[in-house]
């Protein structure tokens, strides 16, 4: 039976390797205070950290003493700059309104090319956001996304909640 660990990739790395590799890439990237642009931070980050913490693997907090930071949300940054306009705030249809090519919604590739895009794209809609700093930037999105989960006190905080996740259990016998 497989365990939480799961089988070797078709490149022979376990999980539990990828994902620490998928870590330390974040941390060196944001250790030496490169933006990483994510869209939909406070889930995805939360799912790495909850991750990192089942497979026994040091999370992004400790591997960044001065914090996870840092982080761009595109999502937060369109919410923010053109809070009232209508419709769907999906990557694929945010991609859309932008013009922003997104050829294989999905695909982890192609999602991180479009959130990338869509975050270029709404800065040069809107100059004043092109203009913070990258420090400034992470603080105000901390503040954006507050206001715009006021009122759903189930929001994941931001850039990401810190969960203990539950321990793997094999699935039940059918």
């Amino acid at each position: 039976m497989t365990g939480p660990a799961g089988p070797p990739g078709p490149d022979g790395r376990s999980p539990t390797q990828a994902l620490d590799e998928l870590a330390t890439l974040v941390a060196d990237h944001l250790a030496a205070k490169e933006l990483l642009v994510v869209w939909f931070a406070p889930y995805v980050l939360t799912m790495l950290h909850a991750e990192l913490v089942r497979h026994g693997l040091a999370p992004l907090t400790e591997r960044l003493p001065a914090g996870v930071a840092p982080v761009c949300d595109p999502l937060v940054l369109d919410r923010h700059a053109d809070r009232y306009r209508p419709g769907s705030r999906s990557l694929r249809a945010v991609a859309e309104w932008y013009g922003v090519p997104h050829t294989r919604p999905g695909d982890p590739g192609s999602d991180a090319e479009a959130a990338l895009l869509v975050a270029q794209a709404v800065a040069a809609c809107h100059p004043p956001l092109a203009k913070l700093s990258r420090p400034a930037l992470h603080s105000e999105q901390i503040l954006w996304y507050a206001e715009q989960t006021a009122r759903h006190p189930e929001a994941l905080d931001w850039p990401f909640a810190v969960v203990e996740p539950l321990p793997w259990e094999p699935p039940p016998a059918a």
